[in-house]
This record gives C-alpha cells, sequence and structure tokens, in this order.
C-alpha cells in the first residue's frame, strides 16, 4: 500500500509492508540523495515480518512529486518528514524507530530532538557530522554544480555504492545512471548537496533525549562520507551511542544485507515500547 502526503515541496509517496501498526512497532525508512524507498528493497522484507514498515520517496524522487526542485533543501526534509509523521500517527503508528541513511540520517537525528513518538534511532552513514569547515563548502559546492553533477554523478555511484556483485547495489546503481537524464531529479540533487553546506546541517551540538538509544553503523569503505571526518562530531553529540564499523560502502543494507539485519535486528528487538 502507498500513500501520498502532500507537502510544501511535493507529494511524498509513503509505501507501507508488514505488520498492522496497532499491533506491531513501527519503522520509519528515510534514503540518501540520491535514492528512493527501493534502495532498502533488501531488508524490508525481513523487517516486515515484525514491525509495520514505513519507507518514504524523498521529493523528486522514486513515486513523490517536485514542485520546486531548487527549493529542496536537508532542513526542508526534516519538514516533510514530520508531516509523513503525522499522517502515520493518523493510521496507528504511535511509537516508532527510524532508520535513516545519508541525508535520511540527519533527518532521523532532527525528528529524534522534535517528536516525541521517536523511541529509536539507527543511523547508517549519516550526513551532518562532517563539520561544515571551508573545504567541506567547496566540496558541497562543487558537487552542487549541474555541470559537474551530470558528468560525475555515475562514475561517484560506482565508488560509494559498494560491490555492484550484490542485487541491491546493481539496481541502486542503474537508477543512479538514470539521474543525468532527468533534470528535475538532477536539479533535486544539486539542491541537496548545497544545502550540506548550511550550518543548520551540522549535528555536532544536536542533543538527542536520553531514553533515545542510538545506533550508529558506519560502512567504513565509504568514500563520499567517510567516518573520519565525522568521528568528533559523532562522539559528542553521541557519547552513549555504539558505533559499529562495517566492511561495505554507503549504504550496507543494500550491500551487506545479512549484515545490516545482524546488527539492527538486536537492537530493534531490545526496545521497550516500540
Amino acid at each position: 500500500m502507498t500513500l501520498v502526503v502532500p507537502t510544501a515541496l511535493g507529494d511524498v509517496a509513503v509505501h507501507l509492508h508488514g505488520r498492522d501498526p496497532s499491533t506491531a512497532p513501527g519503522l520509519l525508512l528515510l534514503h540518501a540523495n540520491p535514492g528512493d524507498a527501493r534502495d532498502f528493497d533488501q531488508v524490508v522484507p525481513d523487517l516486515s515480518r515484525d514491525h509495520a514498515v514505513a519507507v518514504l520517496d524523498w521529493p523528486g524522487f522514486g513515486e513523490s512529486t517536485v514542485g520546486d526542485p531548487h527549493a529542496v533543501t536537508a532542513v526542508g526534509l526534516v519538514d516533510v518528514a514530520e508531516q509523513v509523521l503525522d499522517e502515520l500517527a493518523s493510521r496507528g503508528f504511535d511509537r516508532l524507530a527510524v532508520i535513516g541513511n545519508s541525508v535520511g540520517g540527519f533527518v532521523a537525528m532532527r525528528l529524534a530532538e522534535r517528536r516525541r513518538e521517536v523511541a529509536a534511532v539507527v543511523l547508517v552513514n549519516p550526513a551532518g557530522f562532517a563539520p561544515p569547515n571551508p573545504p567541506m563548502r567547496a566540496f558541497c559546492s562543487v558537487m552542487a554544480k549541474p555541470s559537474f553533477a551530470r558528468r560525475a554523478v555515475r562514475p561517484l555511484a560506482r565508488l560509494y555504492l559498494g560491490k555492484r556483485s550484490a542485487d541491491g547495489v546493481r539496481a541502486a546503481y542503474l537508477r543512479v545512471r538514470e539521474l543525468r537524464a532527468d533534470q528535475r531529479r538532477l536539479a533535486v540533487y544539486c539542491s541537496l548537496w548545497q544545502s550540506f553546506a548550511d550550518p543548520r546541517v551540522y549535528l555536532g551540538s544536536a542533543r538527542v533525549a536520553t531514553d533515545v538509544p542510538v545506533q550508529v553503523l558506519w560502512g567504513m569503505r565509504d568514500v563520499i562520507n567517510p567516518y573520519p571526518l565525522n568521528k568528533r562530531a559523532l562522539s559528542v553529540a553521541l557519547p552513549d551511542a555504539a558505533v559499529v564499523r562495517l566492511p561495505a560502502a554507503h549504504e550496507v543494507f543494500a550491500e551487506r544485507p545479512e549484515l545490516f539485519l545482524a546488527r539492527v535486528r538486536p537492537f530493534l528487538a531490545a526496545l521497550t515500547g516500540v
């Protein structure tokens, strides 16, 4: 089943899987830039066995529409996700855990700060912990240039997605290949990259309630968001979170789903009230 949630940035598709949220713990999955809900296809069937799972497409990606592609920012996605939470609450999702990858991880952290219904967070190579210093801002500016993005998006995906022998990685790469020919989707991609230089995206001073457990999974082969750049801010913002370093790239759930599930399932199972 797919819900459509109207937001200021576009109509957002939210794909529902698994159990009835009134009788099972809820999960909200947030993908990276670029990408869509299908990036989680390798793990959704397993998670759906005992969870009510909601997986959204950010505006301009997957089945979601976008009004002005240049208006899509990381900070704006937090507002989008809050509207999705409101809709999910009306459908029986009371307390839920949020799994966020890359920009989805940034959004997951902000939701945990703002929303009482967020009971736990799993961060997968999250954006927001690399300090917004001049080199970082310059990198984002280059990545945001449409002329550069059109040329670089495919070779970069080969590097940061990991082994294309994995079904999930191969499928994600094929979707990324289509980006350069889709002007609106490319514009969303570039706008999000530009927004990563916004100081409001930095999570170094983020504070999540002590009763909200956080798990951090980091693929150590990630070349687009390497762990060493994020390590210090992670330790300050999340001093009690265990950081699990994994032999994977940017999207471990697509590249090594069995490894992802082996780490995430015990974490979710240990939660109370979710």
